[in-house]
């Protein structure tokens, strides 16, 4: 199963924050929900990455992670960790945000309340076939940098 989870916003009382690491685990904890809620049955099969950022490697967050994935979780302070340098094996990275970015200004949003709903709307929007193609590409991505023993391939693709 191809979908996504989210947006989910940093904020508090619609004033966007600083993502700490009890903000970043109230936000696993909506995403968590969400994931049962959507696709239950293949949780047992679903893998969580992120970066290394402070927030996702903090001890509360490594245990938020441990109790809810278990092993399966590609991330700095775990057995699988994330590739130093490696900015161009993650889906939001290379695809996401940029597309995004293009749709969402295409009509630029004059308040944030609207800037929201024009993400959630394109993200919403995007079909399941955008999101093989990109998950054809990030097993793509992952095979080239092994051959490349991590380093950066944006340059190979």
């Amino acid at each position: 199963m191809k979908l996504i989870i989210g947006p989910l916003f940093f904020e508090e009382s619609v004033q966007t924050v600083t993502v700490t690491k009890e903000r970043y685990v109230d936000v696993l904890n909506k995403f968590w929900n969400e994931l049962e809620t959507r696709c239950h049955t293949y949780i047992p099969k679903s893998w969580f990455q992120q970066d290394g950022a402070t927030p996702h490697t903090a001890n509360i967050t490594i245990n938020w992670l441990k109790e809810h994935f278990k092993h399966r979780v590609v991330s700095k302070r775990y057995k699988i960790g994330w590739p130093p340098y490696s900015p161009d094996l993650s889906p939001p990275d290379f695809f996401l945000w940029g597309y995004l970015k293009d749709r969402v200004y295409k009509d630029r949003p004059k308040t944030i309340t609207d800037l929201k709903q024009k993400i959630k709307d394109e993200v919403k929007g995007i079909k399941r076939s955008v999101l093989e193609s990109v998950m054809e590409n990030f097993t793509l991505r992952m095979q080239k940098c092994k051959n490349q023993s991590g380093c950066h391939l944006e340059h190979l693709l």
